[in-house]
Order: C-alpha cells, then structure tokens, then sequence
C-alpha cells in the first residue's frame, strides 16, 4: 500500500542509512546537502521498489514451485 506515510518513511529511512554510510564509510559530515540529496535518491528508490517491483514479484511468487516440493 503507497500513502504519504510509507513515502515519507521511506524517504527518511534513506536518510538515516545515507547518514551512516557518510559518517561511518565515507568520513564526510552529515549535516550537509549531500547527505540529503543521498538520502532522498535512496528514498525514491524504495519507493519506486515497492510501487514496481514488489506487486510483481508478489503475482509470480505464488505460482513458482518450491523447490521441498510444498
């Protein structure tokens, strides 16, 4: 389901990990533009999954047999 609410989750999630991967990996401030800008593309990103990729994935799942035969 796509409301504000999952958008705006999924935009702030993207900033939370964008802020930690600049901090932890890339020893870049994290109060800056660039973190925001990472962390909003990230956002989108999850976004774009979850309105494309997952409905798909969640029609074809079902009908792929498993491979314990259940």
């Amino acid at each position: 389901m796509l409301d504000s609410q999952s958008v705006v989750d999924s935009i702030l999630r993207g900033m939370m990990i964008s802020a930690v991967n600049r901090a932890v990996f890339e020893r870049k401030p994290i109060f800056s533009m660039g973190t925001i800008n990472q962390g909003v593309r990230l956002g989108a990103s999850s976004v774009a999954y979850d309105v494309a990729v997952r409905p798909a994935v969640k029609s074809v799942l079902p009908q792929l047999p498993l491979p314990n035969g259940k």
